[in-house]
């Protein structure tokens, strides 16, 4: 699929809706772009989960439309933080 995408007076490139269709992209997607040639490449990425604290207590917030484990993240972030 190829399409023109404008950029504004600020530098900023809007994704088509079909592009964002076509690849099935969440609302907060993260891309990594690369720069090759005269060519920009951009790759859908997976973002680092967030991490939050409420009243000193990590909470698990799994991301947007996907199935979490509880038990699985806990245990994962207790590796890290060790």
């Amino acid at each position: 699929m190829k399409t023109l995408i404008p950029m504004d007076p600020v530098g900023r490139l809007v994704l088509p809706k079909s592009i964002r269709q076509s690849l099935n992209t969440p609302r907060t997607a993260v891309f990594e772009a690369e720069v090759l040639g005269n060519k920009l490449e951009l790759t859908l990425t997976e973002p680092e989960p967030a991490k939050l604290r409420r009243k000193g207590k990590l909470l698990v917030v799994p991301k947007q439309g996907v199935a979490a484990d509880a038990v699985k993240a806990v245990d994962d972030t207790r590796k890290d933080r060790l």
